[in-house]
C-alpha cells in the first residue's frame, strides 16, 4: 500500500512563496536514509512534499550541505537515487522516477560554503564533524560520543576561556586557575588530559608542552570534544581524549563586528572580528581577528593580560581548490604563583582560620608568566574528482615562555598555620613545534556497499631548550601578608636542557554502508621519539615507541532518527622513566588505553537537535607503579579503569529557545597496583585523584523575538561536579553548585540607527559559591573562580 510522507501544514502554506524564492540558502542535512533526508529537507526548506514510501525504500542520501535554492537542494538530496522532485501547481513537491534516458539536465547554480573536510557554520546545534573521522561526517553516523560547542553558544552564555566554554560538556572536569587561566587542564572521562596529551587546534597538535599553549576563546569557531581513545587518527593521546579547537577563517559573507567589555577585577578589553571577500569573484577571502586585554584577577597582583592578533587569507583558484594561510600573534601575562593551597585552611580545617581567596603565594612584581607564541601555517584542499579529495594542513609555532614562579609544594611548609614558606625559581623556556597532516579521501562504490575511505601520514617536531635558577625562600603570613621583594639568584643552574620529540604516524580508515548499517573501520601505526639532552651534565637520552592503535565501530540508522552503536578504540600515550639497573634499567613502554562503547544517538527528523546517550568501559595498561623489589623504582604493573555513563541534549526546541543539558556517572578505580616497599600500602582499589563520580549541567537560553520584548534575551544555567579525593583517598574535596546568568538586548529593536548594536551582560558563579577544585601538586588545591561579572557592548555591520 502506497505511504505519503508530508511537510507540516504550517509549512505546506508557506509552500508557494519559498519555493519561489530562488535564493541560495544554508542547510545542513545529514546523511542517512533517503526518506528520512528528503523529509527533513522539505521541512527546512519550508515547502510541502509527498511521495510513495516505495519509492525510497533502500536507497540512502549523502545529505545536503551548503547553501542551495530550493530545486537545487532537492537534487543534491536525490543525487544517484534516480529520482527526482517535481514541483506540482500549489507549490507541493513530489518524487518520480528520472527518465532514462534523454538531454543531460543542467542544474541551477549552488553556492557551496566551506570545504568538505569541515563542518558548515553551526547554530546552536551542530549537526556535523570533522573531528571524529577526518571527514566531514554528520554526528549521527559516527560510533564515538562527541560533544560540540559552537560559536553561537559560547556568545550565547558569555564565555571568557576554554574553562566556561565546556562547563556544560558531559565527561569533562575542568581545573581553575584563579590567578589567569592558561593552557587547559582537564580530566576526560576520569584521565587527566593536560595540553600536550589532549589539546588540538585545526585537526593539529596545539604543542607539545603545557606551559606554551595558551587559548584565546573570541579566536574561535567551535570546539569538539572527542570521547575515549583516538590514536587512531591523531597518534599520541591520553585514553579519556582529546579536544580540537577551530579557529576562526574567512567567510564569504562580509563580516564586521566590534566589541567593548567591562568586568569586575577590573576587567578592560576589546576586541574585533572583520571577514569577507577581497575581490567581485570570492577568489579571495580574508579574516582578521584581534583582542586587547588588561584585567586582574581574584587573586592580588595576578593580572591576566592580553594580545591576539589572528590574521587569515583564503585564496579559491577554481571551485576544486582551496588554499588557506593564517598565522596568529599571541601575548598573556598571569599570575607567576602556582597558586596551589595547602589542604590545610582550605579543604581541612585549620586552627588559624580559612585561607582568603586572594592570598598571592609569591613576590609582587618579580613572579609572574609571559607566554609570547606566534605560529603561521596553511590549510589546502584539492578535490581532484567527484569522488577524490586531497588535503594538507600544517602549522609552525614558536613559543618565548618568561616564568619565575613560587610556591610550596605541600602543607609541611605551612608553619603555625599561617606562615607560609615558598621558593623562587627562574624558569625560561623557548619552545619550536612543526606539524603537518596529509590526508586522501575517496568515495567508492563496490557492489552494494559505499565506502568513504580516508588514508594518511601526519609527521610533528618539536624542540625546547629550558633552564631553572633556584632563589632564596621567601615566608609570608597568609592572613597579613607583606611582601619583601627580596631575592637572591643563585650562581648556578639546577635545569639547563633541550627536549626534543620526534612523531610520525600512517594512518588508514573506511567508513562502510550498507542500507542504513553504517560500518567504521581503522587502524594507525606510529613511531615516536623523546630525546632528553642535559647540558649541565654533557648527557643525552633517547626513547623510542612503537605503537599499533584502531578502532571499528558500527552504527544503524533508523528512519525515525534513532542511531544505535558500539565501538571499540584503542590508544597509546608514550610513558617517561627507566626501570632498576637490576631489572636492566630499560625505559617504559607506552600506556596502551582501550574503550568498549554502546551507544544511542537521537536527531529527530527536521529539528535542531540532538540527544546522545553512551555506556563506556575504558582501561589504561602500562600504569607505572611502585618496583616491589627495588625501592625507588618502578614498574609497569599498574591498570586504572573507568566505566561510565554520558548523557547530552543539544536542542533548539523553538525560535530563541535553545537548551544545553549533560549529566555524567563515572566509576573509577586503580585496580592494579603494588605496595610500595617504604610505606607497605598500595592504591588498588582506591579512586584516581580528582575524579567525582557524578556531574551534571543544565542551561536554558531564549531570545524574544517579536512583541514590546522583542530582542531580549535571557540565559540560566547551574552545573554540579561532585567530590573528589587526593591521591591516597585520605581527603575529600567537596563537590559544588554553581549558577550562571545572562541578560541580552539587541538595541536595534529600539530604532533602525542601532542596528547592530547589543549589549550583555553575564555572570559566572552568579552567587559567588565558595569551592575548590584539585591543585597542580597532589597535597595541594586551587580556590574555585569567585564569581566574575562582565558587560560587552557590541557593534555588527
Amino acid at each position: 500500500m502506497a505511504s505519503a510522507m508530508m511537510a507540516p501544514p504550517l509549512l505546506h502554506a508557506q509552500s508557494a512563496t519559498t519555493a519561489s524564492d530562488n535564493a541560495a540558502r544554508r542547510f545542513d542535512i545529514a546523511a542517512g536514509p533517503l526518506a528520512q533526508v528528503i523529509s527533513q529537507y522539505a521541512s527546512a526548506a519550508g515547502v510541502a512534499l509527498s511521495f510513495d514510501g516505495a519509492q525510497t525504500r533502500g536507497l540512502t542520501s549523502a545529505g545536503v550541505h551548503g547553501a542551495y535554492s530550493v530545486d537545487a537542494g532537492f537534487a543534491a538530496a536525490l543525487a544517484g537515487s534516480g529520482l527526482e522532485a517535481v514541483r506540482g501547481a500549489q507549490g507541493a513537491y513530489t518524487l518520480r522516477a528520472l527518465p532514462a534516458a534523454g538531454p543531460v539536465t543542467t542544474l541551477p547554480n549552488v553556492a557551496v560554503i566551506g570545504s568538505t573536510s569541515a563542518p558548515a557554520d553551526d547554530g546552536f546545534v551542530a549537526l556535523r564533524s570533522s573531528g571524529g573521522t577526518k571527514t566531514n561526517t554528520p554526528l549521527i553516523e559516527i560510533p564515538q560520543a562527541i560533544s560540540v560547542v559552537t560559536r553561537d553558544e559560547m556568545d550565547s552564555r558569555g564565555v571568557q576561556n576554554f574553562n566556561s566554554a565546556v562547563a556544560y560538556t558531559p565527561g569533562i572536569r575542568a581545573i581553575d586557575y584563579p590567578g589567569g587561566q592558561g593552557a587547559p587542564d582537564i580530566y576526560l572521562r576520569g584521565f587527566r588530559a593536560f595540553n600536550l596529551f589532549s589539546t588540538y587546534r585545526d585537526g593539529l597538535r596545539a604543542g607539545f608542552n603545557q606551559y606554551d599553549i595558551d587559548i584565546e576563546t573570541y579566536g574561535l569557531e567551535r570546539i569538539d570534544v572527542i570521547k575515549g581513545p583516538s590514536s587512531v587518527l591523531y597518534g599520541q593521546i591520553a585514553p579519556g581524549g582529546l579536544v580540537d579547537m577551530t579557529t576562526k577563517r574567512p567567510t564569504e559573507t562580509p563580516l564586521h563586528e566590534i566589541e567593548l567589555q567591562g568586568g569586575n577585577f577590573n576587567r578592560r578589553q576589546a576586541a574585533f572580528d572583520f571577514s569577507g571577500p577581497l575581490d567581485e569573484d570570492g577568489k579571495w577571502l580574508y579574516r582578521i581577528t584581534g583582542v586587547g586585554r588588561e584585567s586582574g584577577t581574584q587573586v592580588d597582583h595576578s593580572p591576566d593580560d592580553r594580545v591576539y592578533l589572528a590574521p587569515s587569507l583564503t585564496w579559491r583558484p577554481t571551485d576544486r581548490t582551496s588554499v588557506t594561510v593564517y598565522a596568529s600573534y599571541q601575548k598573556s601575562k598571569r599570575g607567576g604563583s602556582e597558586q596551589s593551597l595547602p589542604l590545610t585552611g582550605t579543604v581541612k580545617d585549620n586552627p588559624a582560620g580559612r585561607f582568603p581567596s586572594d592570598v598571592f603565594l609569591g613576590q609582587p612584581d618579580l613572579t609572574h608568566y609571559t607566554v609570547e607564541n606566534t605560529s603561521i601555517g596553511y590549510d589546502v584542499e584539492h578535490r581532484a574528482s567527484d569522488k577524490w579529495t586531497v588535503r594538507q594542513k600544517a602549522r609552525y609555532m614558536h613559543a618565548n615562555v618568561d616564568y619565575i614562579s613560587s610556591g610550596a609544594r605541600n602543607s609541611a611548609q605551612l608553619t603555625d598555620g599561617r606562615y607560609y614558606t615558598f621558593g623562587m625559581q627562574d624558569r625560561p623556556k623557548g619552545t619550536d613545534t612543526f606539524l603537518i597532516d596529509t590526508s586522501v579521501e575517496g568515495r567508492l562504490t563496490t557492489g552494494a556497499l559505499q565506502h568513504t575511505v580516508l588514508t594518511g601520514v601526519d609527521y610533528g617536531y618539536y624542540s625546547g631548550r629550558e633552564s631553572r635558577t633556584n632563589g632564596t625562600n621567601g615566608t609570608i603570613d597568609i592572613f597579613n601578608p607583606v611582601y619583601t621583594n627580596t631575592t637572591t639568584w643563585n650562581s648556578f643552574k639546577t635545569v639547563d636542557g633541550k627536549s626534543q620529540v620526534y612523531q610520525t604516524g600512517l594512518y588508514a580508515q573506511d567508513q562502510l554502508r550498507y542500507e542504513r548499517w553504517i560500518l567504521t573501520l581503522g587502524g594507525r601505526y606510529d613511531w615516536a621519539t623523546n630525546k632528553e639532552s642535559d647540558y649541565l651534565s654533557d648527557t643525552s637520552s633517547k626513547v623510542n615507541s612503537e605503537a599499533f592503535t584502531g578502532r571499528t565501530g558500527l552504527t544503524y540508522l533508523l528512519d525515525n532518527g534513532v542511531a544505535p552503536y558500539a565501538s571499540y578504540s584503542t590508544s597509546f600515550q608514550p610513558a617517561s622513566g627507566t626501570l632498576a639497573p637490576s631489572r636492566g634499567g630499560g625505559n617504559f613502554d607506552p600506556t596502551k588505553g582501550k574503550q568498549y562503547e554502546l551507544g544511542l544517538k537521537y536527531q529527530p527528523p527536521g529539528s535542531d537537535s540532538t540527544y546522545t546517550a553512551s555506556l563506556f568501559q575504558l582501561t589504561q595498561q602500562n600504569v607505572t607503579t611502585a618496583d616491589p623489589l627495588y625501592s625507588g623504582y618502578s614498574v609497569q604493573d599498574g591498570e586504572v579503569r573507568s566505566r561510565g555513563l554520558e548523557l547530552e541534549a543539544k536542542t533548539a526546541l523553538t525560535s530563541g529557545l535553545n537548551v544545553a543539558a549533560s549529566y555524567t556517572y563515572l566509576d573509577s578505580e586503580i585496580t592494579k597496583d603494588n605496595a610500595n616497599l617504604a610505606t607497605g600500602v598500595s592504591k588498588k582499589g582506591l579512586r584516581p585523584a580528582s575524579v567525582p563520580r557524578h556531574m551534571a549541567g543544565l542551561f536554558v537560553d531564549y531570545t524574544q523575538r517579536t512583541g514590546p520584548l522583542a530582542g531580549v534575551g535571557v540565559g540560566a544555567g547551574v552545573r554540579y561536579v561532585g567530590s573528589s579525593y587526593n591521591s591516597p583517598n585520605t581527603v575529600k574535596i567537596g563537590g559544588y553548585t554553581l549558577v550562571d546568568a545572562v541578560l541580552r538586548y539587541d538595541l536595534g529593536q529600539l530604532s533602525s540607527d542601532l542596528k547592530g548594536l547589543r549589549a550583555s551582560l553575564s555572570a559566572t558563579n552568579l552567587f559567588n559559591k565558595r569551592y575548590f577544585t584539585p591543585g597542580f601538586y597532589d597535597q595541594s588545591v586551587f580556590y574555585g573562580n569567585r564569581r566574575a561579572v562582565v558587560g560587552t557592548l557590541s557593534y555588527r555591520w
